[in-house]
């Protein structure tokens, strides 16, 4: 029985192997179409290890050029190949590997890609196989942690303090790396954001240019900082302004002008709620003395409350002008039948060589034409002048604030002793001869019958 089977098993032994040949070649031909060859290339930044071996020197590795980024491509069936992405690699450079008796100035370092899966399955095809180092001298630096803010808080809040914890960032590494760190920041999103948040980040090293310092060669005493932003209400306020003391004589004082008239700022709602306009003092504005208008421009921050702060911080310079403009003048006659005399004697006659006296009156433009003549209130003191011509000067009084009398105003009077005029002889009649300039008019009427008071503008102490 086992002889007829084994018969059987090797009759035609030729014909049989030229079919499982056959067999094989089929199936590769199959699987080759149905999941042909493939390839993909990768670039993978490489991970070093061991670097306390080159720290033990006090010396740290700096990688010459981009040779710390491993450039290989894969081969394989598609259908794995497809499936492939950088994160499916493992790609080191140990640096314990590394001939360091070496003189050479420049170090070569194995590159070892590795999948992490389909290791079986495809065919790794380095381009890159060695990273270039040098060995330079340990630098270290401290840094302080900027805040950054991204986004815009929802609508009524602004951004108030920002805080990093830790602040201070201690960086180890390649002095030629170390050396071009010109700040370090952590940044929060605050996009829509109406209180208090709080995210932990990795610090961003940049470099003078603004460009991103990135380094496995670098060291941080903190893989992540915790930083936080608190959010405040908001208030648009209004900019009262005041000037002290007075322009000069001719001038006055017309208003301010101040740009911008409103600022917007933050702060906690309790204290917001108590602030509704920002005073500037007096002090900032002084016109004394002014012929002109008169600026000046005041930081806002100054004078804002504890707690308090400008939204804009650029918008804190705030431009004041006090507008000084001269006085307009105008001369007004004034008639001597308006002016009130004190202190002559009732014997006595004052008569005028004028009919009116110019006065000179001051205000704005836009009041001196309506100024008003019989608002003006004259008097001359003659108390203790004796008969004869006198120039006197007038006390001057406006019922009107808005006016005001430009220098000293005189009128030349004449006092006569009305006593000591010669008197007719008794029983001679009045024939038109009598004097009629008497203030008191005893024989006030000449033979025409014009009052000789008018004719003399006189004015009898009697």
């Amino acid at each position: 029985m086992f002889k007829k089977l084994m018969k059987r098993l090797t009759n035609n032994m030729g014909l049989k192997l030229l079919s499982l040949l056959f067999s094989v070649v089929l199936w590769l031909v199959v699987v080759n179409i149905a999941d042909p060859e493939a390839t993909k290339t990768f670039s993978v930044p490489v991970n070093i290890q061991n670097k306390e071996v080159i720290e033990q020197m006090g010396k740290v590795p700096d990688v010459i050029g981009d040779t710390d980024i491993a450039v290989f491509s894969i081969s394989g069936p598609r259908s794995y190949v497809e499936e492939m992405n950088a994160d499916d690699f493992t790609v080191t450079a140990d640096l314990s590997q590394v001939d360091l008796t070496e003189e050479d100035e420049t170090k070569l370092v194995r590159i070892e890609v590795t999948p992490k899966k389909y290791e079986k399955y495809i065919t790794v095809h380095q381009k890159t196989v060695n990273m270039q180092i040098t060995l330079e001298e340990l630098a270290e630096k401290n840094f302080v942690i900027s805040p950054v803010t991204t986004g815009t808080p929802a609508d009524g809040c602004a951004i108030g303090n920002v805080e990093v914890t830790p602040n201070l960032l201690a960086v180890s590494g390649p002095e030629s790396i170390v050396s071009k760190i010109s700040k370090v920041t952590a940044t929060i999103n605050v996009n829509g954001i109406s209180s208090d948040v709080t995210d932990n980040v990795v610090p961003v090293l940049y470099d003078e240019e603004g460009n991103v310092i990135t380094s496995d060669l670098l060291e941080t005493n903190q893989a992540t900082v915790n930083i936080k932003a608190n959010i405040l209400g908001t208030k648009s306020l209004t900019i009262q302004c005041d000037v002290t003391g007075e322009p000069a004589d001719g001038y006055e004082y017309t208003g301010l002008e101040y740009a911008p008239q409103t600022i917007t700022v933050k702060g906690e709602a309790q204290i917001l709620n108590t602030m509704n306009v920002i005073r500037i003092p007096g002090e900032v504005i002084d016109i004394t003395g002014a012929t002109g208008n008169v600026e000046n421009t005041i930081d806002i921050n100054e004078y804002l409350p504890e707690g308090v702060s400008l939204v804009d911080d650029e918008g804190n310079q705030i431009a004041i002008k006090a507008l000084i403009v001269q006085k307009a003048s105008k001369i007004v006659n004034l008639s001597t039948e308006n002016i009130n005399i004190d202190g002559l004697p009732d014997n006595y006659e004052l008569t005028y060589n004028v009919t009116a006296v110019p006065v000179n009156i001051r205000a704005s433009q836009d009041e001196i034409d309506g100024f008003d003549v019989s608002s003006i209130q004259a008097t001359i003191d003659v108390t203790d002048l004796e008969p004869g011509t006198h120039t006197v000067q007038l006390e001057i009084t406006i019922n009107d604030e808005k006016y005001e009398v430009v220098g000293s105003v005189s009128v030349q009077i004449v006092i006569k002793d009305l006593d000591a005029e010669e008197t007719p002889e008794e029983g001679t009649t009045g024939n038109g001869n009598s004097s009629g300039s008497t203030a008191n008019g005893t024989g006030g009427n000449n033979s025409d019958g014009e009052d000789s008071s008018d004719r003399n503008n006189s004015t009898s102490g009697r």
